[in-house]
Formats: C-alpha cells, structure tokens, sequence
C-alpha cells in the first residue's frame, strides 16, 4: 500500500481489520457487556449530585431539564463519531489511539496522558468517594460511640481506597471475572434508579405544581447553567465506554455502534426520568435554602421527600452500592488506554503487558488503582467534580474532532458511518467550548477548572520527553505466572 502524504509512520501501518470470530478467545466481550459498560461509566456520581447543584443556584426545573437534554444530544453526537473511529480502528486504547491516528504520535500521547488522569483515574476517585459517603452515612451517629474520630473524619477517602483496592483486585483476576462484576452491578444500579423513581412516583408524595417554578434564564442563571451543562457532561461522559473494548469486542464493526449510540439513548431516558423525578419531590425553594453540599445529595433528599426519612438511610446504602458500578467500569476500561499507550512508548514499558491466561491488563490496572487512590486524598468531593469536568470536556472534545481527518483516510477498516456528518461533530465542539467558558470564567470554580486545563497543557513537554526516551513494549500479551 502507498504511504499517504502527511502520515506517520504508524498510520502507514494501519491495516483492514476482519470481523472475529464468535469463539476468538482474543476478543471476549460481546454486545451487552459493551452496552452495560456503557451504561456503568455513564450513570455515576453526576445524575446522583449535580441536578441539586443547578436547582439550588437556580431554582429553575425547566433549565435543569434543558440542560440535560441538550447533554444527551451532545452525548449522542459524540458516541456517534466514536462508534464511526472505533469501527474503523478496532483497536485497544479508545481515545489514544483514535487521536494517535487523527493527528499524530504527540498528540495521541497528550490526549492519552489526559484522559488517563482527567478521564478515568480522578472519576474513579469521584465516584469511589462518593459512595463511600452514602455508604457510611447512616452509621455515623452508631459508629462514633467505639470507632475512633479520625476514621470518621477521613472515612470518605479511607472508604473509597478500599473499594478502588477491591475492584482493581477483581479486574485483575480475568476478563470473565470483569464481565461478571460489571454485569451485576450494573443491573443492580440501574433496576435501583429504576425502583426509585417508580416507587416514588407511585407510592411517594410529591406535587407537579414544582414545575410552573420553570422560566426563562436571567442574569446569572446563564452562567449556573453553563457550570450545570459542564457537570451534566461529566455525568454523560461515559458515551465512550464501549469504544475501549474495541480490540476486544467480537464483530466490533456491527456491535460497537449498538452499544455505544444504545447504551447512550437508553442513558439519557433515564437521566431526564431521573431529573423529573427529583423535581416532583423537591420544592424549589426548600432546595434554594440549602447550602451546595447539602444540595448535592439531591438524590436522597428526593426520597426522603417523598417516601419519608424511614427510606432514607437504605436509600443511602443502595446508592453506594450502586456507584461500584461505576468504579468498577473506570477501573476497566482506563487500563485500556493505559496499555495502547505503553506498547507506543508513551507510558512505562511495563504496563503495556496483558495476561495470556487471564485475559486482563494487571499492570495497568494497579497503575490506574493507585493513582485513583491518590486523587481520593487530594481534595473534596466538589473540588475533585470541578478538576476532573472541564479537563473531560476539553479531552472529550479533542476526541471527537479526530474523526474529521479520520473520515479522510483510505487504508482502515471499513466502518460505521456517521449520519449527517460533520454537523454532529461541530455541535459536540461548540457546546464543549461554551461550557469550557463558563467554567473558566466562574470566580468559585476558576481555580479547579484552571488547574485541569494545566493538567493538559503539562502533557505537552511530557509527551515530548517520553516519546524521545521511551521504547516500545513487546505488542505480544506474556503468560501469568
């Protein structure tokens, strides 16, 4: 094949890829393991906290409701062009490899290096505290009369590096033991949201007079919302879990676009169910009265409102559970990237391995484990939620654009194709720049949002640095011991 003008030597190797085999051990996963990896990255800590951060800033449902309509159509947007790149580079290392591919080896390693930390690691931290927040709550008063003070004032994070440690360990056992953990939990979160709105709506009390509370945005709700649709695409950025499978997913040019564009539709049903639900329970200006930390329980303070304080602790104990869910899939696909990267130089050699009889990236996983673990200790939950969401966007949005010059070459796979395309994708980066604004722009939350914007930009020397001094890892998986 003639080498194109422009590309790099590792998009000269790009080959067609073939469908695999039902029975190809290289490429365990099927369908609904994509979609419910899609479904577990997506439905986390966002929908559980951030609707109570926008009503309380607000007191505006109606805003609260278009805002994450719109963050469904962007997640729509962006999980059609990933399931377009994925198809055509059906390959481990999801945003790594499509950037790598789209612009270059140094790119590739900054988006890589980004989505590592900003994508998977502090996310993983976010949600593994935020379940252990749910999880230990309804003890506190029992437990501080013979648990020592300093465990209930550090429990979020002591809780989370706990979790983080058992599911890494599960992750690391083999690809059915994954399977397994991510199906369950997923089910169990999803049937508990599901049961939640159900059962509140049926047997709760609650009053569809909250949303005449709806109006047109004024002052500085624009800006509220502009915060709110940045923390609403954190929650919808799981759209491209499935894409991380791509090298392991059988058929992927047939069931990679099922379970991105279908896990992300079925998502946002959910998500808008959710938002309605907690604006039925909820008075606005009982919510408007609360401080931030207190309205990002939203979730459970819906269904103390209207299944009463009994429910409320169990309420607590099933959202912690089901935020392992979550956890479980950041700690499953990170590690994908993080191999991608290692076998391109881009990352420490010794990650790039993968375990013949297990099946799993052990190695990668402890280093995304302990880097999880590290962010649990940095800082507060809202202070983790700010850092990690403009970084994510702006990642995201680097992401997408990759299928512009992607669209243009010759000597991939054949492919999904994106309808409509590139309107899609000039959404999606229209709407990512405008929260990215916002965020910035945002005197309580311009530190945190700087520092992730930072986080990206150090990755440029980074890059540099490691792609001149580092070597290739051996592309073959070695046998476990």
């Amino acid at each position: 094949m003639a080498k194109k003008r422009g590309m790099t030597p590792t998009q000269t190797n790009s080959t067609r890829v073939k469908s695999s085999a039902p029975g190809d051990p290289h490429r365990p996963y099927g369908v609904w393991s994509g979609v419910f990896l899609v479904v577990a990255s997506m439905v986390g800590a966002g929908i559980l906290t951030s609707p109570g951060y926008t009503l309380q800033q607000t007191g505006n449902p109606w805003g609260l409701l278009a805002i994450w309509v719109l963050g469904g159509i962007m997640a729509l947007c962006g999980a059609l062009c990933l399931a377009e790149m994925a198809t055509a580079l059906p390959r481990m290392g999801g945003d790594y490899v499509f950037v790598r591919e789209a612009f270059g080896r140094e790119t590739g390693a900054v988006a890589g290096w980004a989505t590592f930390f900003l994508g998977f690691a502090a996310p993983t931290a976010v949600v593994a505290r935020l379940s252990a927040n749910y999880l230990t709550a309804p003890f506190i008063d029992m437990g501080t009369d013979f648990i020592p003070h300093w465990f209930w004032a550090h429990r979020e994070p002591i809780v989370a590096t706990l979790l983080i440690s058992l599911i890494s360990l599960v992750h690391c056992l083999g690809a059915a033991e994954s399977a397994a953990l991510q199906a369950i939990t997923t089910l169990a979160k999803v049937v508990m949201l599901l049961g939640l709105a159900g059962v509140g709506f049926f047997l709760g009390k609650g009053d569809w007079g909250h949303f005449t509370a709806g109006h047109w945005p004024h002052g500085r709700e624009w800006s509220a919302l502009g915060t709110g649709l940045a923390y609403v695409g954190y929650a919808y950025a799981g759209w491209n879990g499935a894409a991380y499978l791509a090298g392991e997913i059988r058929d992927p040019r047939r069931q990679l676009p099922y379970a991105l564009v279908g896990g992300c539709l079925g998502v946002t049903a959910l998500y808008l169910l959710l938002n309605g639900y907690y604006v039925w329970a909820i008075d606005m200006e009982k919510i408007q009265s609360l401080n931030p930390s207190e309205a990002g329980r939203i979730a459970e303070i819906a269904a103390r409102e209207s299944l009463g304080s009994g429910i409320a602790g169990i309420v607590a104990i099933l959202f912690g559970v089901g935020l392992v869910a979550s956890a479980s899939a950041y700690l499953l696909t990170g590690p994908r990237v993080v191999v991608a990267m290692a076998r391109d130089g881009a990352f420490p050699r010794f990650a790039g391995t993968i375990l013949v009889r297990r099946g799993t990236p052990a190695m990668a996983t402890v280093c995304q484990g302990v880097v999880s673990i590290a962010c649990c200790w940095s800082g507060s939950f809202l202070e983790l939620l700010d850092y990690t969401s403009v970084g994510l966007t702006a990642v995201s949005a680097i992401v997408v654009a990759s299928i512009i010059p992607l669209r243009h070459r010759t000597d991939l796979a054949p492919a999904f194709r994106v309808w409509f395309h590139p309107l899609p994708a000039f959404l999606y980066l229209l709407l990512s720049g405008w929260t990215i604004v916002v965020m910035v722009m945002d005197s309580d939350r311009r530190l945190p949002s700087l520092l992730s914007l930072v986080t990206i930009a150090l990755g440029i020397p980074a890059a540099k640095w490691v792609l001149a001094n580092g070597r290739k890892a051996p592309t073959e998986p070695i046998e476990s011991p």
